[in-house]
């Protein structure tokens, strides 16, 4: 009989740190070492998230599922994605969905019969914002689709990282934990800073069960020196992008997407959705003309990200979640840069133009 591979689910709302906390988790499986891959999902046209694991992790095997949620429009396609990744021989398989993904459904199909002789589960872990946990729970009260998404990102959970404490007082993380555990009052639970947390207990399972000596190890590199990681999803690789629009067109829309979804299939979400803008002009894209077109979008903006082309900075990478705003520079070869929107009904037209106004010289 066939051995099967451990699975380890991670999960977590917009921005909460997931990624960051993936690439501490490949970073320790590596000096174990255990062979671990990735299946990465993404709400976007690009697989932004992943490709910073293959930029970091050359050796690390990546799938990506995008465009849809592996919990409703991508369900059908979760099987085949990760018998690929099995047909590479992986002593370990992390699972990162996207942030508007509700685990519940995604556990279902590990149990199905396409799978569940092939892997089992671990761990399911789910990330959370320790300042904006409250918000986020008020804000989408009336969306009963997306409460009980944020829900079950919790209650599917045997380890919560109750992350970014720095950002928010003691007294609130106390409340968001007294929270949680109404919700959850077994899973081992981490308050922590930059998804900072205790991995090897999260690894113990994986190593009592993995014949890693019957495996040729993964070939040691060592990890970059002191990577500044933001809290929020890590930084990425530029995709190319596909276009077939004028050059003298100064933006692109090049995906919009909302949660779609087969009317037998409960859906995470309803009014969230991604819209992708392209820096497609010749003329730069200002610093400061970006950041008021970001903050001029308000709140129905939850989440950015992307690559942009600075005339003073040059590439920089762009991370915006919870009103906080990053810019990292990257000697990554970008020509063109993106930004990738998600958020709440977002007006698609007006940002659209808005977008076009940040190229138009003064």
């Amino acid at each position: 009989m066939m051995n099967k591979v451990p699975v380890i689910l991670i999960s977590g709302f917009l921005g909460s740190g997931k990624t960051t906390l993936l690439l501490r988790l490949l970073a320790h499986t590596r000096q174990i070492p255990l062979r671990a891959a990735v299946l990465m999902n993404e709400m976007g046209e690009y697989d932004v998230d992943s490709a910073i694991i293959s930029e970091e992790m050359p050796d690390v095997t990546v799938e990506g599922l995008l465009e849809g949620c592996i919990c409703c429009s991508k369900r059908n396609e979760l099987a085949g994605a990760l018998h690929t990744l099995l047909s590479q021989e992986p002593d370990l398989i992390f699972m990162e969905t996207t942030g508007v993904a509700n685990p519940e459904q995604v556990l279902e199909e590990l149990r199905s019969s396409l799978l569940a002789d092939r892997l089992y589960l671990v761990h399911s872990i789910s990330v959370v914002d320790a300042e904006l946990f409250h918000e986020y729970n008020s804000r989408f009260t009336a969306d009963k689709e997306l409460v009980r998404t944020l829900h079950g990102q919790l209650r599917t959970a045997d380890f919560i990282v109750v992350n970014k404490t720095d950002a928010a007082s003691s007294r609130e993380v106390t409340k968001v934990v007294k929270s949680i555990r109404k919700l959850n009052d077994t899973a081992k639970l981490q308050t922590t800073e930059y998804s900072r947390v205790d991995l090897e207990p999260l690894l113990e399972p994986v190593l009592a069960s993995a014949s890693v000596a019957a495996k040729p190890a993964q070939t040691p590199q060592p990890a970059p020196a002191q990577v500044q990681l933001t809290d929020a999803d890590a930084p990425f690789a530029p995709i190319p992008v596909k276009s077939s629009v004028s050059r003298s067109t100064a933006f692109k829309v090049i995906s919009a997407h909302s949660h779609d979804h087969h009317p037998k299939q409960p859906h995470s979400f309803s009014r969230l959705e991604s819209l992708t803008l392209h820096q497609y002009s010749p003329q730069p894209l200002e610093k400061q003309r970006l950041e008021n077109f970001l903050t001029g979008l308000g709140s129905s903006l939850l989440r950015a990200k992307g690559y942009c082309v600075l005339p003073q900075e040059g590439t920089m990478l762009l991370q915006f979640s919870g009103n906080h705003l990053e810019w990292q520079p990257t000697a990554l070869p970008v020509s063109q840069g993106y930004v990738t929107l998600i958020g709440e009904q977002l007006d698609k037209a007006s940002i659209t133009d808005q977008w076009e106004q940040c190229f138009i010289s003064l």
